[in-house]
């Protein structure tokens, strides 16, 4: 999984030249309004705007620079009454009065911004620390299927959400999940713990794949119990067995579609019911869905934040116009770099929620079981 891409380096790139604006934007201020106040002599008076450096620099400097800023500004307005003629002293005194109220509002806007962005870093290390760890990347082949993924985190607050992934080599085949908890933080990582938890568990004991939903059902309904936080979360359930078969049992989630050389195409997979949300669903246990890939063909999930992900007029990503466009298809790793750059372009960097995908192909070399057995090898 390669660690930026173009569409992000030019994000970033964009993010450090609006942090030089805003830093150097107070001094350009400065700069104006003192030779705007010497060409101009008495018939202007620019000096009082001088009262704007403080705050500017309270944006993107700590509260020394701001007072600092604000010693600038009073000294050179107290400059122009000697430089200016026919400046008023009583104006610039009670400019300078304003400039001190000024200059110490800053600094203490200043000194809690600062505070506030240490501590929402050391809780966005902590909690992202905590998902890198849980969401460990998947390998190239698992299985005798070929796997490709990324996880995208949000760029805002320390907001990490709940997007979930894991794939697992049992005696049943490939068991893959790919979900999503409702909404962020460190409730969100800790809903994601239980279902991982519950998922790598059934994944090895249960024969059922609608049983390894209702396992990760049960495990998260006991933590809303304990916890009284009543988040739910969807999830598609894969089971990938000899010959490209698949079994999916979707639990509330986007619906994954099916990528060849000719295009893409949604399955029509129907929904259960959320996880967590059982109990509310009048039926029994949820019945997995067959499908057979063809070869050349692969399955692509995909969480909410790939399809919600809004661009800068709002609009949201179009899965459909991307699969059905030029993107690379003769590989997972090609397919999933192509998607992650199209996101980025899409939003410029900025995702308001985490997005994770993963491909999943079968291998040129056929399918295998859990412990080495061969169960299907193309002659």
């Amino acid at each position: 999984m390669p660690s930026s891409t173009p569409p992000l380096q030019s994000a970033v790139a964009r993010e450090r030249w609006r942090a030089r604006a805003q830093a150097w934007l107070p001094w350009v201020v400065w700069a104006v309004a003192v030779i705007a106040e010497v060409l101009t002599g008495s018939d202007t008076r620019l000096g009082p705007v001088l009262a704007a450096v403080p705050p500017l620099v309270a944006v993107a400097h700590g509260w020394r620079a701001v007072l600092v800023s604000g010693l600038a500004a009073t000294l050179t307005q107290q400059a122009f009454l000697y430089v200016v003629e026919a400046a008023e002293t009583g104006t610039w005194t009670t400019a300078m009065t304003a400039m001190s109220g000024v200059t110490l509002a800053s600094a203490l806007s200043a000194a809690a911004r600062v505070r506030r962005e240490r501590q929402v870093q050391e809780l966005h290390d902590v909690v992202g620390g905590m998902q890198r760890a849980l969401l460990h990347p998947l390998p190239p082949e698992l299985g005798g299927y070929r796997i490709a993924g990324f996880y995208q985190a949000a760029h805002s607050d320390a907001r990490v959400g709940g997007d979930f992934y894991e794939a697992l080599e049992t005696p049943y085949g490939l068991r893959v999940v790919l979900g999503d908890v409702s909404g962020k933080g460190l409730p969100a990582v800790d809903a994601t713990v239980t279902l991982l938890g519950a998922f790598r568990e059934a994944a090895y004991e249960e024969a059922d794949l609608g049983r390894v939903a209702l396992v990760m059902d049960r495990a998260l309904r006991r933590r809303q119990r304990i916890s009284e936080d009543h988040r739910f979360a969807t999830a598609l359930i894969v089971e990938a067995g000899a010959d490209g078969r698949l079994r999916m049992v979707n639990c509330g989630h986007v619906r994954p579609h099916l990528v060849d050389a000719r295009g893409a195409r949604e399955v029509a997979l129907p929904t259960y019911g959320l996880l967590g949300l059982f109990h509310l669903v009048p039926k029994g246990l949820p019945e997995p869905v067959a499908h057979t890939l063809a070869p050349g063909e692969s399955l692509l999930v995909v969480t909410d934040g790939v399809t919600e992900a809004r661009g800068e007029r709002r609009d949201f990503f179009d899965l459909a116009a991307f699969l059905t466009g030029p993107a690379p298809r003769q590989s997972p790793v090609a397919l999933k770099e192509a998607l992650l750059d199209a996101l980025a372009r899409h939003t410029r960097g900025h995702l308001s929620d985490d997005a994770a995908a993963l491909v999943l192909t079968p291998g040129e070399g056929g399918v295998t079981r859990a412990g080495g057995t061969d169960a299907h090898q193309e002659g």
